[in-house]
C-alpha cells in the first residue's frame, strides 16, 4: 500500500490494473489514469478512482464510495462516464471508469482565458445541452424493478464536464448524487457540493430534486458565456449569501451583450422561486436546441473538438484561427428579437433594489478571491471582481423615537386593532406607560446587549446575567404590551405581515431577548442569557468543542467581532455549516418566545442591530408555522379554557395566504371550516383522537394570532 503523502513510481501495480500516472486528488479520493492488459497485447485505458489511504478505515466514507459505485453503474448513457468495475485491493475499494481522452470544462475556460476569447455562445449552449441531456437521463432513471430513482447530482460544476478531443461532451462524478433509496446517509454539515455552484435550496438545506441541478447549469453556462465566475466573493459565506438570494449582480454586468433570448433562457434556469425555473432538464436542453436552430447554427462534436484544438495549440497561429471561427459562430443581439414564451421571462431572478443598494459600488473594486478553482484558472487571464464583505445590517439613524398616538397597549405592532374576546378595546395593559419601562437595575452604566457573536465568556464560568438598558439610551418605543394579553406570536406576525424594519424586545422577569427584523424578518437575536449565545449553543449540541470555541473567542478580533466567521477562518467549521446552524440558532431562539405567556413587549421602529449581523434569509411565516408545532397540548389548554364557549370565524379578508406557512393543506382546510356556527367546545367534541385535536388546536391558535380568523 503507498504512503500518505508520497507520489507512485509509474507504471505501477495495482490488482489486474496498471496505474499510469496521478490525474487528481480530491477530499475523498484519488485519481489515476490506467490501462488493463490481456492475452494476445489486449490493452484498454481506463481511470481508477481510488479512495484515499488515509480514510480506509472510515467506515462512513466506505460506505458512501460503494454506494457511488453502486449507483453509478446503473446509468448507462452515451453522456454520463460509465463504470466499468468496482473492487477491492490490499484494503483500498476503487472504481474503474471510462477514460475520456481530453479536457474537463474548467481546462477549456482556462485556456480560453488565457489566449483572452471567449467560448463562442452556440459551443456554449451545446456543450450545456449535452449535459442536460445526462441529466435528463439521470433524473428519471429507474433501478433495476423499473422504480425511479429520483437521482438528484448536486455537485455539477465546469470540472464534472469531460470534453474528448474530439468534442463528446459527457457528464462525471456522481460521487455525492442523492438518490431516494441510498443506503448512506451523509453526517449532517457534511460539504455537498461547490458553494458557487449550489443551488439557493441547497445552500439552505432544503429538499432539492431535478430543479437544483438545473441551476447549477444555468451556472456553468452563464460562466461559459461570460468567462468568468458567476458567484464570487472574498470568502465561501459571501459567496453562500450571493447564491441564496439569487444575486446576478456579475450577470447584469458581463453579460449586457448577450442575445436578449439566451438572456432569458439564462434567467429562467437561474430564477431563485423553484416555480419559476425550468421544470426539467429536458425543457431546458429543448430551449437551447429551439434558440440555435433560430440562430440557424447547427452545432456537433466536431466543432467542439475544432475549436478546442485551437485552444490548446500553443502555436501563434491559433489565435487567428479562433478569431476566424468566432466570426463564424458570432450570434448578434437583435434590435427586435422574436417573442420569447412569457414562461422564460420569469420575474424572480432579478435583485430587488433595495438589496443591490448595499453591493452596487463594490462591484467596481477588485478582490482577493478563495477557494475558487476558476478564479485561480482564470488569474492573471480575465479580470474578475469580488464583493466586499457584505453587511448585514448597518447601525442606522440613533434618533429618540416617539410613541404611536392611541392605546399603544392594545395596538399591533404594525398598526391596526386586536380582537381580543374579554378585553375592551380601550384597556390599557396593566402596568404601561407612555415611554419605555426599564427592568429594575442596580448598577449604572451597563453596556449594550450582547450579540450572538460576541462571545468573550469561557463556557466553563458562568457570567452573571446583566440587566440591559433600551437597544439605543434614551429611546421611545413605538408600541408597548403585555404578552399575558397579546401573544408574541401575535406581535411577530404582525410585525412580518407588515414587513417592520426595527427591533422588538421581550421581557419576562430578567430575561431579555431581543429580535431585530429587516423588512419583518429575523436578522439576529441578541439576549442577556449566556445560554442563548451562538458558541454556546454549538458547544451543547455537540458542533463544536469548547476548546475551539475558546480559542476562537481569543481571535474574534481578527475577524471583526464575529464568531461565525471566526469559526471558519480558524477551520473549526465549514462555511456551509456555520451558515446553516447560525439561521436555525436565530430561528429556535424565536420560537421559543412563543412559549412565553407572561412578561412585557416593547417594539423601536427603525432600530438597527449595533453589532453587524449576517444576513440570514428567514422566512417569518415558516418560522411561526414551525413554532405552533413546538406547542404543547397543556399550553393550548390553558389558552384555549376562557374561549371554550366563543365562536371561531375565518376572516373575509385574510392579509397572507395559509399556505404561507409551510404546513401543507391543514391551515386552508381549518380555515375553511371555521364558519362562526359552532364553538370552540364543540369543535373540540368533534375529534376523537387526541393527536387530531392538537392538530387542530395549533392550527386554530397559528390562524387566530397571525389574523386569519377570529373569536366571536
Amino acid at each position: 500500500m503507498p504512503i500518505e503523502g508520497k507520489d507512485l513510481g509509474f507504471p505501477s501495480k495495482f490488482g489486474r490494473y496498471t496505474l499510469v500516472e496521478r490525474l487528481a486528488t480530491g477530499g475523498m479520493a484519488e485519481v489515476f489514469k490506467a490501462k488493463i492488459l490481456s492475452t494476445h497485447g489486449f490493452e484498454k485505458l481506463l481511470v481508477i478512482k481510488r479512495i484515499l489511504p488515509n480514510l480506509a478505515a472510515d467506515k462512513t466514507f466506505v460506505s458512501m464510495f460503494i454506494d457511488e459505485a453502486k449507483l453509478t453503474a446503473q446509468l448507462i448513457h452515451p453522456k454520463i462516464v460509465q463504470v466499468s468495475d468496482f473492487g477491492e485491493v490490499d484494503g483500498q475499494f476503487f472504481i474503474a471508469l471510462e477514460f475520456v481522452d481530453g479536457f474537463d470544462g474548467l481546462a477549456l475556460l482556462r485556456h480560453a482565458a488565457q489566449k483572452h476569447v471567449r467560448l463562442p455562445l452556440p459551443i456554449c449552449m451545446f456543450i450545456a445541452q449535452e449535459v442536460l441531456d445526462a441529466l435528463d437521463y439521470a433524473h428519471n432513471a429507474q433501478d433495476a424493478e423499473k422504480n425511479p430513482m429520483h437521482l438528484v447530482h448536486r455537485d455539477i460544476s465546469p470540472s464534472n464536464v469531460f470534453i474528448s478531443h474530439r468534442g463528446d461532451v459527457k457528464l462525471g462524478d456522481f460521487g455525492i448524487a442523492h438518490a431516494q433509496e441510498r443506503e448512506s446517509k451523509t453526517q449532517a454539515g457534511t460539504l455537498k457540493g461547490k458553494y458557487g455552484y449550489m443551488s439557493p435550496e441547497q445552500v439552505t438545506g432544503n429538499p432539492l430534486d431535478a430543479r437544483s441541478d438545473i441551476f447549477a447549469v444555468g451556472i456553468v453556462l452563464a460562466e461559459m458565456v461570460m468567462g468568468k465566475r458567476l458567484f464570487t466573493a472574498p470568502n465561501d459565506l459571501d459567496v453562500l449569501l450571493m447564491v441564496r438570494d439569487g444575486r446576478l449582480d456579475r450577470w447584469e454586468k458581463y453579460g449586457k451583450d448577450i442575445p436578449q433570448r439566451l438572456d432569458a433562457i439564462i434567467r429562467k434556469s437561474l430564477a431563485k422561486p423553484l416555480e419559476a425555473r425550468f421544470q426539467t432538464a429536458a425543457e431546458f436542453r429543448d430551449a437551447l436546441i429551439e434558440l440555435q436552430f433560430h440562430y440557424g447554427m447547427r452545432i456537433g462534436p466536431s466543432d467542439v473538438g475544432a475549436l478546442a484544438a485551437d485552444l490548446f495549440d500553443k502555436n501563434p497561429g491559433a489565435v487567428d484561427r479562433l478569431k476566424e471561427r468566432s466570426q463564424k459562430w458570432e450570434v448578434k443581439s437583435q434590435a427586435t428579437p422574436p417573442p420569447v414564451p412569457a414562461r422564460a421571462l420569469h420575474q424572480g431572478t432579478h435583485t430587488p433594489p433595495e438589496r443591490l443598494s448595499r453591493h452596487d459600488e463594490s462591484l467596481d473594486k477588485s478582490a482577493t478571491l478563495v477557494s475558487s478553482a476558476l478564479d485561480d484558472a482564470l488569474a492573471g487571464a480575465v479580470s474578475l471582481v469580488g464583493l466586499d464583505q457584505i453587511s448585514g445590517s448597518g447601525t442606522g439613524a440613533q434618533r429618540p423615537w416617539q410613541n404611536t398616538p392611541g392605546d399603544i397597549g392594545n395596538q399591533p405592532p404594525g398598526g391596526g386593532s386586536y380582537n381580543n374576546p374579554g378585553t375592551s378595546s380601550g384597556q390599557r395593559p396593566k402596568s404601561k406607560s407612555g415611554t419605555y419601562h426599564r427592568p429594575p437595575s442596580s448598577s449604572t452604566g451597563v453596556p449594550f446587549i450582547e450579540s450572538y457573536a460576541d462571545l468573550s465568556v469561557e463556557i466553563a464560568v458562568p457570567e452573571p446575567e446583566p440587566v440591559v438598558p433600551p437597544p439605543v439610551e434614551g429611546a421611545l418605543a413605538d408600541n408597548l404590551g403585555d404578552i399575558s394579553l397579546i401573544s408574541s406570536m401575535r406581535v411577530f406576525a404582525d410585525l412580518a405581515i407588515t414587513s417592520e424594519t426595527g427591533v422588538i424586545r421581550f421581557c419576562r422577569g430578567n430575561r431579555i431577548k431581543d429580535v431585530y427584523l429587516v423588512r419583518g424578518a429575523p436578522e439576529s437575536v441578541n439576549s442577556n442569557m449566556s445560554s442563548d449565545r451562538f458558541g454556546e449553543y454549538l458547544v451543547t449540541r455537540g458542533f463544536l468543542r469548547s476548546g475551539d470555541l475558546e480559542r476562537a473567542n481569543t481571535e474574534l478580533s481578527r475577524f471583526g467581532g464575529k464568531l461565525g466567521e471566526a469559526l471558519v477562518g480558524l477551520g473549526f467549521m465549514r462555511p456551509l455549516d456555520a451558515f446553516r446552524l447560525l439561521s436555525q440558532h436565530v430561528r429556535e431562539r424565536v420560537m421559543e418566545l412563543f412559549t412565553w405567556t407572561e412578561g412585557d413587549f416593547a417594539y423601536f421602529r427603525g432600530l438597527r442591530n449595533p453589532t453587524e449581523a449576517f444576513p440570514l434569509g428567514l422566512n417569518s411565516f415558516e418560522i411561526l408555522g414551525a413554532g405552533v408545532l413546538s406547542l404543547s397540548y397543556e399550553f393550548l389548554q390553558e389558552h384555549f379554557e376562557p374561549l371554550l364557549d366563543f365562536h371561531p370565524r375565518a376572516m373575509p379578508n385574510p392579509r397572507i395566504s395559509p399556505e404561507s406557512f409551510r404546513l401543507g393543506p391543514t391551515p386552508r382546510e381549518v380555515l375553511g371550516l371555521l364558519d362562526g356556527t359552532q364553538t370552540l367546545r364543540e369543535w373540540a367534541a368533534r375529534f376523537g383522537s387526541s393527536d387530531e385535536l392538537l392538530t387542530f388546536f395549533r392550527t386554530v391558535y397559528l390562524l387566530v394570532e397571525s389574523s386569519l380568523a377570529q373569536f366571536e
